[in-house]
């Protein structure tokens, strides 16, 4: 799993590459003061979406980056305003570790409408269809936008979160389209993000709000927050942690109906993970743990992993009319 120390030094590595020059190419989209801009970010983005990302609009935009089909990382920077990205996912353990590495490590993040993807603070990030591997020289590839400006002080309230989704699967669109990639691009419509979670107080019977979740001992008696994305089933998490930690999760769940994420995981560790058919719909429930926090307080009062798995399974078999597989 990704973590945010890697994502730090690849960005950095990144940029340095990009200012020393080496074997990525500087690209100034306009560069003529009396032509138009067109576009930017190996085609993608057109100056509408770059100003839309932009704290400051200004006359003309440049942006920095590689080919698109660079084996390792493709990367695009925007006036340091907002960084794209092209990587290819690793050795995800989990949906959520999959969240963590295209989305970036967050346990208060948001699935985005209609994309295999997830907002948070100042990340956002997309699957890309599979076929399009070949044309970018990477194996399951994604997308991630990283804000790089004072957006999230300056629009506040989940405006930098619905911009940044809509801008990426934008992006991704216009990406899979130039490709020919015959996958299903991601689609949303802008401003449909919703908010990115924020801790709250744990009902002890409806954790992560749904009713019948009970994934405490009844011996516990340390008090318990959750961060639940709520909605449907495409892209659920909750994460859960004793009030008393300053990093807060211990735990964290996953329900799952997203084809390209239930493809990938059904086959991951049958201990943490099972299988339901909900309304015709494939279905993952996953539970995992934050590392390191294995022995922290609180981490006693949960219930074991076999029995958090067969809880969340069977609360949300009842809640959404589910079958086992």
């Amino acid at each position: 799993m990704s973590t945010p120390r890697t994502k730090f030094l690849a960005g950095a590595a990144a940029v340095a590459l990009l200012v020393g020059g080496g074997a990525l190419a500087l690209s100034l989209r306009g560069g003529d003061e009396a032509a138009p801009q067109t576009s930017f970010c190996w085609g993608s983005l057109t100056r509408d979406d770059v100003s839309a990302l932009v704290v400051e609009p200004r006359e003309r935009y440049t942006s920095r980056e590689n080919d698109a089909a660079e084996t390792l990382l493709s990367f695009c920077d925007v006036d340091n305003e907002f960084t794209l990205t092209i990587e290819s996912l690793h050795s995800a353990e989990s949906v959520w570790g999959t969240a963590d590495e295209i989305a970036a490590v967050s346990p208060v993040r948001a699935p985005i409408p209609g994309a295999p993807g997830w907002v948070n603070r100042t990340f956002a990030g997309v699957l890309l269809p599979t076929d399009c591997a070949d044309a970018l020289a990477k194996s399951a590839p994604y997308l991630q936008i990283q804000a790089t400006n004072d957006q999230e002080k300056t629009w506040r309230n989940g405006a930098l979160q619905k911009r940044m989704a809509a801008v990426l699967t934008t992006a991704a669109d216009r990406l899979a389209g130039t490709l020919g990639c015959s996958g299903t691009a991601p689609t949303t419509s802008p401003g449909s993000a919703p908010p990115v979670l924020e801790h709250e107080a744990m009902d002890p019977t409806r954790a992560c709000g749904i009713k019948g979740f009970a994934p405490l001992k009844a011996s516990a008696t340390a008090g318990f927050t959750q961060a639940v994305t709520g909605g449907d089933f495409r892209l659920w998490s909750c994460a859960l942690g004793s009030s008393d930690e300053d990093r807060h999760s211990l735990v964290h769940f996953t329900v799952t109906q997203e084809p390209a994420l239930v493809e990938r995981h059904r086959a991951d560790n049958k201990d943490r993970s099972a299988l339901l058919t909900c309304a015709g719909r494939p279905t993952l429930v996953q539970v995992g743990h934050f590392y390191g926090l294995k022995e922290s307080p609180g981490r006693d009062d949960l219930r074991p992993d076999a029995d958090l798995l067969t809880g969340l399974t069977d609360a949300v078999a009842d809640q959404a009319g589910c079958e086992r597989e």
